[in-house]
């Protein structure tokens, strides 16, 4: 089982989290490297564990680095693809995390989707989803206001340009 968990975010935190927090909180540089670590030790031994694979990419989608992020999405991924039917509901939860994470919410969404096809009251991936929602309808309020921001000032520049061309 992954040593990852919400008591470990709710250890980390100041306040009793929420789903913001948690796609907000990053783990520590020492927790990934510590993971890191056992990681590696077991790729040189030839003999990877599930549990350890899952682990470390549990907490690369917590770095604060874009980089790791996609680094433990693409360990979940192999992860999913194995043969092991254990296991599974967790990759794809944080598969959703990691992905959220990016900001790529479309692909979240559809991994929590797929997951509440299967258990539709799931209160976890409920309120992740609800996050997953909310961040993505603030990302496209900023958007259509920095579009909306560049068109006046495009139509500034216009107006401005046809006023100098009549005098």
């Amino acid at each position: 089982s992954c040593t990852f968990s919400w008591t470990i975010v709710t250890e980390n935190m100041a306040s009793s989290p929420d789903m913001d927090d948690f796609l907000g909180w990053h783990a520590s540089s020492e927790d990934i490297q510590r993971h890191e670590k056992a990681y590696n030790e077991e790729v040189l031994s030839g003999k990877v564990t599930s549990a350890t694979k899952f682990n470390y990419s549990c907490f690369l989608i917590q770095s604060r680095y874009p980089g790791d992020v996609k680094r433990g999405i693409s360990l979940l991924e192999e992860l999913y693809q194995s043969p092991e039917e254990s296991g599974k509901r967790d990759y794809v939860y944080f598969l959703a995390v990691g992905n959220a994470r990016l900001h790529e919410y479309r692909l979240a969404l559809q991994y929590l989707n797929g997951l509440l096809a299967v258990e539709p009251k799931n209160k976890q991936v409920l309120e992740l989803k609800a996050s997953v929602d909310k961040r993505m309808r603030g990302e496209a309020i900023k958007g259509a206001a920095v579009a909306g921001g560049v068109l006046v000032g495009l139509g500034a520049i216009v107006g401005l340009g046809i006023a100098l061309a009549k005098r």
